[in-house]
């Protein structure tokens, strides 16, 4: 194969382009945005108004409320299981801003979607699809009853 300056040229772009999108991809893993609010007109469950919704997958989904200092509690949700959550808002000591997922029945997993929490009087309903390799998690913020 003969080498000229057009195919080197091509394969330094090529090589540069690879390089780039590798390290987008992971400072976006390491700087773990927050999805922006994605708010709903929908009111919450009846009798869980003040309470975050959690709907995991075909797969167990890690539940992490927490606060600015990455303190908070975890809850682990059984495939195709809803659970509520009564410290979305806090306990009086402590308040959560952020709501983190992870996949799978390691609860350190790698964290797949951060969604703020939202102001007193409204709620967060979350739902986990895709798969344990694969997740994808959607919330919204619905207004309270």
């Amino acid at each position: 194969m003969e080498f000229t300056a057009k195919r080197v040229g091509v394969a330094v772009v090529a090589a540069g382009a690879a390089a780039v999108a590798i390290g987008a991809t992971v400072m976006a893993a390491a700087a773990d945005p927050v999805a922006p609010e994605v708010v709903s007109a929908t009111p919450a469950d009846a009798g869980h108004e003040n309470e975050g919704k959690y709907t995991a997958g075909d797969y167990v989904l890690n539940v992490h409320e927490l606060d600015d200092d990455g303190q908070g509690t975890s809850t682990a949700i059984g495939p195709r299981t809803t659970s509520y959550s009564k410290t979305v808002h806090g306990t009086g000591s402590w308040t959560p801003t952020v709501v983190k997922f992870s996949a799978g029945r390691d609860g350190d997993g790698p964290i797949v979607f951060s969604y703020p929490v939202p102001a007193p009087g409204r709620t967060v309903d979350c739902v986990a699809s895709g798969t344990e390799a694969a997740p994808q998690v959607r919330c919204e913020t619905k207004p309270a009853r």
